[in-house]
């Protein structure tokens, strides 16, 4: 069918195909229950509906719960049994293929929370379980119960640290007590998770419940979990989803049989399927690894907070720096703000400087002002000085010397940089080494830095300051150093941990931190800053921060004061009055323009007929009864009453246009564009590809 075949009707919601007549229910006879109710793992959304299959008397004992094999079409897919039943509405059934293993791998509560996930990002049920259960490994399952794993007895702790925090002793006797109470914690820059986590743990597991713990790397989970172990004095199960697949499946059954009682882990961690869960909590939730990149396209903070929803239990959040999401929660009642006493705002957190302060009237801001080494020669008296640079590498940027514009390669279009001194020019998307440049833009063959990185800073400052010892950090380097005077470099979210902490930090190129249009840029900055002063000895202890870069001073001043949450609630009351998230919800729609008016066309027939009107009826305000085609010619106009559509605008081979809608709403309006979705996916329109809550 074409596009004018299509959308020439009177309305796609009132054609006589979509109507359908209720089929007979019928009693099949065989076994107890013979009718199988399966969810296919399967990625098309017109498929996310449940399917009836026959149980052969061979098959007899298979549970709710069990991983299957079934027969769609000529394919054998996979699928999980979440039901049976004596009737069904299927005329003819075919029978289940296979049982793959007769463990109930999918409890009521991880389905139950699929299907919220999925409703709450318009994906398929399918796509939340991959995440949840991972692929059955047979040996592993075998040796796990030839040997199950044994875990320690909790210890009684005190509640003393939550002293230092407004409402923390009222929280942690409501958690003693039982009351599942839900807060989000503005951490002092001296203290750590695992110095608030460990009675929080105490008091859940003394009452018989279950805590899972998300954190956003392997190398956090770690350390987290060996500090559990020694503190709490019960062995966490430790779910990284970069383990391999026999570790993986083994710490998922240890879970999944009540074992483990305590689980620590990466996103993925978020799906456990824990018995009598009694809290949840996560760690740095403004983490970009805590996002999935894959459809859900889910956030585990959301994952958790429906979560917590469900089973009644407390959702508890630890950041240093601000979050507008966890603003939102709060606004809505779901938590509680605990922020440091207002003593205790200042006393942890170091001298911080713009190095903008020293400028000389009319004279520019160097990358390495006087400033710079007169904060690093008075800290290496004390002790280690850090340097934090936004970029790994020798020179990842460079531009034209003549015209400043960013030098990029002539076969794909990527950033050219330099790796190392003496290095050509090689490009960092495709590595093609690019031996005598020209400028794109106006000729020229010289190239300068646009960009330091890590270790061409590092190069810099030791030549700076000889004798000095001079230690570069990277990805994968967990252990800590010495206190000892030294200098180092280190980019943002891989920070060594110093004895006694860093005596001075220097914070370079922090503008870069927020060239961006992400939504979330100053959010991102404050955070960076936030975890390297937590590194820095605290004022009271001669501990000293230099911030390098053009910056507003409202940024400067959040970290002054350490409110974050102050901070994140005045930038939701920014966002609210211009429908930015969190205050509403967004949804990204690409494709080409005939995907995209198909697809907004499908959006407001299926939205015509939930509601039981004609769409050609009376008009309807914000431009809701304007052509599919005007919808696609800029700007913002409501496609139905209460969803607006922006845009398009190009991106890469296509178009990208947003869907806006009021996250009050989010739980109406997100059917609807999951009902034409299904409705897309069935009839096969071409290159469309939807994802709610894009990074904006």
């Amino acid at each position: 069918m074409t596009n004018d075949e299509l959308f020439g009707l009177p309305d796609f919601g009132h054609q006589e195909e979509l109507l359908s007549l209720s089929p007979v229910a019928r009693r099949v006879g065989g076994v107890d229950r013979p009718v199988a109710r399966v969810l296919l793992d399967m990625p098309q959304p017109h498929m996310d509906h449940l399917f009836d299959y026959e149980i052969p008397e061979k098959m007899a004992a298979v549970e709710e719960g069990a991983r299957v094999v079934v027969n769609v079409g000529q394919r054998k897919v996979d699928g999980f049994v979440v039901g049976r039943s004596e009737v069904t509405q299927v005329a003819s059934l075919r029978p289940l293929a296979r049982v793959v293993s007769p463990m109930r791998v999918l409890t009521p509560e991880v389905l139950e929370l699929a299907r919220a996930v999925a409703a709450r990002q318009a994906a398929p049920v399918a796509d939340c379980l991959r995440l949840a259960i991972p692929q059955r490994h047979a040996r592993a399952e075998r040796e796990f119960f030839d040997d199950p794993p044994s875990f320690g007895a909790p210890k009684v702790l005190d509640d003393a640290p939550w002293s230092a925090y407004i409402g923390g002793p009222e929280f942690a006797t409501e958690v003693r007590a039982g009351s599942h109470p839900s807060a989000a914690v503005q951490m002092r820059a001296r203290d750590r998770v695992h110095h608030l986590l460990p009675f929080l743990l105490s008091a859940v597991r003394e009452a018989g419940e279950s805590v899972l713990i998300v954190v956003p790397t392997p190398t956090i989970a770690r350390q987290l979990a060996a500090d559990v172990e020694r503190l709490v004095g019960e062995t966490p199960a430790l779910m990284l989803s970069q383990d391999e697949h026999a570790t993986r499946y083994r710490t998922f059954l240890a879970v999944l049989t009540g074992r483990a009682r305590i689980v620590v882990g990466t996103r993925a961690a978020a799906w456990a399927p824990l018995e009598k869960l009694g809290m949840v909590v996560v760690v740095d939730d403004h983490h970009s690894a805590l996002r999935e990149r894959r459809s859900p396209y889910v956030h585990a903070r959301e994952v958790l907070a429906l979560r917590a929803k469900l089973s009644g239990a407390s959702f508890v959040s630890f950041n240093f720096g601000p979050s507008p999401e966890l603003a939102a929660m709060v606004q809505r009642g779901q938590v509680r703000w605990i922020t440091p006493a207002l003593s205790e705002h200042r006393g942890g957190v170091p001298q911080i400087m713009a190095a903008q302060d020293f400028r000389t009237e009319g004279i520019d801001l160097a990358r390495m002002p006087s400033s710079v080494f007169a904060v690093t020669r008075e800290g290496l008296t004390r002790g280690p000085v850090l340097f934090l640079v936004p970029e790994a590498g020798y020179v990842p940027v460079t531009a034209c010397n003549r015209c400043r514009e960013l030098a990029t390669c002539p076969v794909c279009g990527g950033w050219l940089a330099i790796s190392h001194p003496g290095a050509p020019l090689q490009c960092s998307r495709c590595s093609q080494v690019v031996r005598q440049f020209r400028c794109a833009s106006c000729g020229g063959g010289q190239v300068r830095a646009a960009r330091i990185g890590s270790q061409r800073t590092a190069q810099e400052v030791g030549r700076a300051f000889r004798g000095t010892p001079v230690h570069v950090a990277g990805v994968g380097q967990s252990a800590g150093l010495d206190g000892s005077a030294r200098i180092v470099v280190s980019t943002p979210g891989v920070v060594p941990d110093v004895e006694g902490g860093y005596a001075a930090a220097v914070v370079l190129d922090s503008g870069y931190l927020l060239r961006s249009n992400r939504l979330d840029a100053e959010v991102h900055f404050l955070r960076i800053i936030a975890h390297a002063a937590a590194h820095t000895r605290a004022r009271s202890e001669g501990g000293k921060m230099l911030v390098v870069g053009d910056v507003p001073t409202p940024l400067v001043g959040a970290l002054h004061t350490w409110d974050m949450a102050g901070w994140a609630e005045g930038v939701l009351s920014e966002r609210g009055p211009i429908a930015l998230p969190p205050t509403s919800c967004w949804v990204e729609v690409r494709g080409d323009h005939a995907g995209l008016r198909d697809f907004l066309g499908l959006l407001r027939a299926v939205s015509a007929q939930a509601e039981g009107s004609p769409s050609s009826g009376a008009p309807r305000s914000g431009g809701a009864d304007l052509p599919v085609d005007a919808l696609l010619g800029g700007g913002a106009h409501d496609v139905v009453p209460g969803i607006a559509v922006l845009g398009p605008q190009v991106a890469g081979d296509g178009l990208v246009a947003y869907l806006r809608f009021p996250e009050s709403e989010r739980a109406e309006k997100t059917a609807a564009v999951y009902a034409a979705v299904r409705e897309a996916s069935a009839r096969r329109v071409a290159g469309v590809r939807v994802r709610v809550d894009p990074e904006l």
